[in-house]
């Protein structure tokens, strides 16, 4: 084998090593900062998305004439399929203003998960009225709102 071929071969390696470094410094470590700053975990696949949810939890626990849907929606917060998306993601709580019902990434701060939840210092009761739900559901919403609150 000449120099030549030699030095050819340490400069193939050379730029190996080098997009292998890119790569991996490039990849993260599976997190991400949220609006308050702190890390968040993202989850990697999007298990859970709002056409689930409403069709599984709100459409059978929450979206009744005279609680979230109809005319006059209790707080103000239709959880029919066709208004659910505008009434939940990003949009400020009526009952703690300065927390969002749904933040997308933060189900700690999100005020629908400490609704259902029954979390301590939420106003008036836990949701829905009546009843609770299951620890599954609940974490069904959890793992949405930690997902990004994907649509579908």
């Amino acid at each position: 084998i000449t120099e030549e071929v030699k030095m050819a071969v340490r400069v193939q390696w050379f730029y190996v090593l080098l997009v292998a470094f890119v790569v991996a410094g490039c990849s993260g470590d599976g997190t991400t900062l949220g609006p308050d700053g702190r890390r968040r975990t993202r989850i990697s696949v999007d298990r859970y998305t709002l056409g689930q949810i409403t069709t599984e939890i709100f459409a059978v626990s929450c979206a009744y004439t005279g609680c979230h849907a109809g005319g006059s929606p209790l707080g103000n917060l239709s959880l029919k399929a066709d208004f659910v998306a505008g009434e939940l993601i990003g949009v400020a709580s009526n009952q703690v203003p300065d927390l969002k019902r749904v933040d997308p990434g933060n189900p700690d701060g999100s005020y629908l998960l400490m609704k259902v939840r029954g979390t301590e210092g939420i106003a008036n009761s836990q949701m829905p009225l009546g009843g609770t739900l299951t620890d599954a559901q609940i974490e069904m919403i959890r793992e949405w709102i930690a997902g990004g609150a994907p649509l579908n």
